[in-house]
Parts: structure tokens; C-alpha cells; sequence
């Protein structure tokens, strides 16, 4: 072989290598840039988006479990809404012939609009003037502009089952209802006709809340009701129908099970040993929370544990408004040392908590706000009757000392009442 073959050959051999070599390099490159990219092995490629396949999100599209917030209603229930002569005096405007009565309300209603829900007792009827006329005790029928001043200060809900009931007999107790829930209230414990459930429920922001409502006594005018009205109408208190509305509010699932009781002595400072005995069997029944009224003055209120949950009792809260008071009740033969309570009353304020991961509802917190009646002249030379929370107004300058000096002995005399309630706070 000559020189020029052997040379042939080698070039030969040179470009076959040069050859291997660049299809293994196409190779090699393929592998770690395209079926290895997947592996991240190479640094370059780390963070690079994924394999459509594989689908792993991107970090940045990772989410953090949605937290549901906790949920909070605020109750706040009061006593007795009564309306007696001097007070339908006082509201008649002769010019128009009409009644306002707006003005008894004026100091609590940022208080009451501010709640959830507020509840009051309202004792008496509102059955119009061609039958009855209107008037105060004993048989209450106010004109229906206090129905007006009532929703206006912020109700949403009026117990009208209490021993007032029947002052203006079926009529007056049918009026009653349907001129109330005309200006968007709810009523509790009396009806137009048979009611398909005596339990009234509303789900407020998420929570159930079943509302019941009865009445110990009816001042001996239930004789004038038939049997079957009389069963139909109003809730007097019968341990076995109340049994049957909390189990009725159970079956509905209801969180929070609400009684207000229309029970007890009237003027009686403690509570009785039947109501003590009517609140444990309805607390261990499923009730959460019992409001009272009648007595006219407040009584001792206070929370309860039972199988390891807050319940709360307000004995009886006392008179929200009225004409009750030393100069009204002395000259009757009340001693002042009774009457001056007539013109004490609360505001039990109530948080309600449920918690937005277990669904569980608690009593979180339960306070109360002191409440006085006042009683004065108005500039034109009327009456006027006002709530007014006593913390916000005892040392206001638009009153005497006289009148500071009643609110004084109304504060310290509630504060004394409502020791069992501060000394047991809701953790």
C-alpha cells in the first residue's frame, strides 16, 4: 500500500470518530435537557415550570386553608314597657289630636339600635279607642304612636304574653299582635289564632336563636276566654307545653334556646322558690337563657353551669319604663321603701359567640347596663317620662341635685342586685 492510500484510510477513520463523537454528544444532550429535566438534576433547570404531566403547582399558587372567622350576636332584653296615665298625658299633642312618644326613649336608643337583637316585655294592649278608651291600670290600652316610639328606639322582638294580656279582652289581644308585627316587630307568647308552632325562630348573622315566651297569671280575665282561645292565644305558663316548644326548638336545631317568663311576686326583691325550681327544670331541658318580668323591681340575676356550659337567669329585670315610683305608689299606701324600686331597672347586655372552625355557641360575656325612670316637666309645661342609663347621664349638668341623688340611690341599689351576676364573670 503507498503512502497516498494509507493516508485515505486514516482520514477515513478520523471523520467515522468525529462522527460517533457528534452523535453522542446529540445524544447526551438530548437526555439531560430533554428526558431529564423532569429530575431537576441539572441546576440551570431548577424553578423552571413543571411538566404538564406531573402538574405540581408553582409555589406561588400554594394556599393556606381558609380560616372562618368567629361569629358574634349581641342581645340586649330589658323589663316592663308600661304606659300609664300621666304618661298618655303627657304624650297627647292637642293640635294634632295624635301622641308622641318618642321622647321617653331618647337616652337609650343609640344603646338598643346598637344590638343585634332587643327584646322587652310589653304590658298592656294596644286594641284602639272605638271600643276601650285609652288608659292606664287597671286595664292598660295605649294608643298605637307607643308602638312607633318602641320600634323606633330599636326593638325587634316584644313578649306580650303577661298578666296585662286580656285588659282589653280577645279584641285588644288580637289588635295588639297585628299592630305590632304591622311595624316589622316580632311578637312572643300571645297570637292571633292557633299558631302552628308557639316558638318563634330566626337565624341572626348565622346563628339559630329559638325565642318562648308565657305568662304566670292573667289577673283572673282568663275566665273570659273560652277554653280553646285561651289555649290557642296565650302562653300561660304550663310546664308541659314549654317542655314541647324546647323540644320543638331543639328539633329545629336552634343554638340558642331564649324564655322570657312573665313570674314571680310583684315588689318582691328575691325571687321565689318556684321560679328557682321552673328555671333549673328548664335550664336542664335545653334553655339557655330565662329573662324575667312582673315583679317591677329587679331581682338577683345570675349564671348557671350546667354539664360544663354558661346559662344565665335574669330574675326579673325590672321596669324599663312606667309611671311606678315613690310619688305615684306613696300616696296609695306603698311605703317608700318598696315604691323607690319601681323606678330601677337593666339592660342585660349578652354577647353570643359561635366559633367559625367547630361550630360551636357559648354565652362569651354577659353584662348590664343601670337604667332610671325620670320623671319632670317639659318647657311647654307637660310630663315627660325618660329611660335614661344612669353611668352616662349622673353627672350631667341639665340635672338638679335632687335628681342626681336618686340616681345615686338607683345605681347603688341596682349595683347590690346584680352582685351574684359581677361576681361570676363568663371566662
Amino acid at each position: 500500500m503507498n503512502r497516498k492510500s494509507r493516508r485515505k484510510k486514516k482520514r477515513i477513520r478520523l471523520l467515522s470518530i468525529g462522527i460517533v463523537l457528534i452523535i453522542g454528544i446529540l445524544a447526551a444532550t438530548y437526555v439531560v435537557n430533554g428526558m431529564g429535566k423532569n429530575s431537576n438534576i441539572n441546576d440551570e433547570n431548577i424553578g423552571e415550570e413543571t411538566d404538564p404531566v406531573v402538574n405540581v403547582p408553582k409555589p406561588d399558587e400554594i394556599k393556606e386553608p381558609e380560616v372562618k372567622p368567629n361569629i358574634t350576636v349581641n342581645i340586649k332584653a330589658t323589663g316592663d314597657i308600661m304606659f300609664h296615665p300621666s304618661q298618655l298625658d303627657g304624650a297627647y299633642d292637642s293640635a294634632t289630636g295624635g301622641y308622641d312618644f318618642h321622647n321617653s326613649f331618647k337616652a337609650v336608643r343609640d344603646i338598643l339600635q346598637a344590638a343585634d337583637i332587643a327584646i322587652a316585655n310589653f304590658e298592656g294592649t294596644t286594641a284602639g279607642n272605638s271600643v276601650y278608651a285609652f288608659q292606664g291600670y287597671p286595664l292598660f290600652n295605649a294608643p298605637d304612636e307607643v308602638l312607633d316610639a318602641i320600634k323606633e328606639a330599636g326593638f325587634d322582638i316584644l313578649s306580650t304574653a303577661n298578666n296585662h294580656s286580656l285588659d282589653t279582652r280577645k279584641a285588644g289581644v288580637i289588635r295588639t299582635v297585628e299592630q305590632i308585627k304591622a311595624r316589622g316587630m316580632d311578637t312572643i307568647g300571645t297570637y292571633v289564632e292557633k299558631p302552628e308552632t308557639r316558638v318563634l325562630i330566626k337565624d341572626i348573622k348565622g346563628i339559630k336563636f329559638a325565642f318562648l315566651s308565657y305568662t304566670e297569671m292573667l289577673n283572673g280575665l282568663e275566665s273570659t276566654m273560652t277554653p280553646s282561645d285561651l289555649d290557642s292565644m296565650i302562653n300561660v305558663i304550663n310546664e308541659t307545653k314549654i317542655l314541647e316548644d324546647i323540644a320543638y326548638a331543639n328539633s329545629k336545631n336552634a343554638d340558642i334556646i331564649i324564655a322570657y317568663l312573665h313570674w314571680g311576686d310583684e315588689y318582691a326583691r328575691v325571687q321565689a322558690a318556684r321560679q328557682e325550681i321552673l328555671a333549673e327544670k328548664l335550664i336542664s331541658e335545653g334553655v339557655d337563657i330565662i329573662l324575667g318580668s312582673h315583679p317591677h323591681v329587679i331581682q338577683p340575676a345570675q349564671k348557671l353551669e350546667y354539664m360544663g356550659e354558661t346559662k344565665f337567669v335574669a330574675y326579673s329585670m325590672g321596669n324599663f319604663l312606667s309611671n311606678q315610683r315613690v310619688e305615684t305608689l306613696v300616696p296609695y299606701g306603698m311605703t317608700e321603701e318598696i315604691s323607690k324600686y319601681t323606678e330601677d331597672g337593666v339592660i342585660v347586655d349578652i354577647n353570643i359567640e359561635k366559633n367559625g372552625e367547630t361550630g360551636k355557641v357559648i354565652l362569651k360575656d354577659i353584662s348590664y347596663i343601670p337604667l332610671w325612670v325620670y320623671k319632670g316637666t317639659t318647657e311647654g309645661g307637660g310630663t315627660e317620662h325618660v329611660v335614661y342609663p344612669i353611668m352616662e347621664y349622673i353627672e350631667s349638668n341639665e340635672f338638679n341635685d335632687n335628681v342626681k341623688s336618686r340616681m345615686q340611690r338607683s345605681l347603688s341599689d341596682t349595683s347590690k342586685q346584680m352582685e351574684l351576676l359581677e361576681s361570676n364573670t363568663v371566662e
